[in-house]
């Protein structure tokens, strides 16, 4: 195993907090794999529906929709296709309103600006507010509480997996497939 496969093995024990054998890794050559062997480990329910995610991520768009009223950013309806270069769009004071919008949402991740010369731009992969709320469940859900991962889905673990994979690889979300192999297909080491 590569040093990018005993990565993506260790986040999926730390999300999921199981541990995987040496043997069920070298099973994993696909998402699915991966999904089936963590759904079996956690008795996941068989249902395709995404329960404890879904609820998660509406409890942080709500919340990204306070901190952005409250900053004054936003006023009236807020759509989760709504461009953050129109919602920032003032670059001389992005960073410091990037800032407050972390220091408002009370998270400790958020994603880092691109600082080119004079031009302060967001990741290439957060483009929309929705892209940005995505970004922020994904990494809560990484703190998964232990009763939260033995209520997890089929669906809710796939699609934890989705993320953790392209987190990890790097991939942009095109790229994805559940039947795509980990190493000839995705770029693994």
């Amino acid at each position: 195993m590569g040093l990018d496969s005993v990565e993506l093995v260790l986040a999926f024990e730390e999300t999921f907090q199981i541990s995987i054998s040496d043997q069920e890794a070298e099973k994993m050559r696909t998402p699915r794999d991966a999904i089936e062997c963590i759904a079996a480990k956690l008795d996941a329910k068989a249902q395709s529906d995404t329960v404890v995610l879904r609820a998660k991520e509406e409890t942080v768009w709500v919340q990204l929709t306070k901190a952005l009223r409250v900053l004054g950013l936003v006023d009236g309806e807020v759509s989760r296709i709504q461009k953050l270069d129109d919602v920032l769009a003032d670059r001389s004071s992005r960073r410091r309103q990037w800032s407050q919008l972390k220091q408002e949402m009370g998270v400790k991740a958020w994603p880092r600006l691109r600082w080119f010369g004079l031009s302060t731009d967001f990741p290439a992969q957060l483009k929309t507010l929705g892209e940005l709320s995505d970004w922020t469940s994904y990494h809560l859900l990484q703190r998964l509480t232990e009763d939260e991962c033995h209520a997890l889905s089929r669906g809710d673990i796939a699609l934890l997996i989705k993320h953790i994979v392209l987190d990890q690889l790097g991939l942009p979300e095109e790229k994805y497939g559940e039947n795509k192999r980990f190493i000839e297909d995705l770029g693994l080491d």
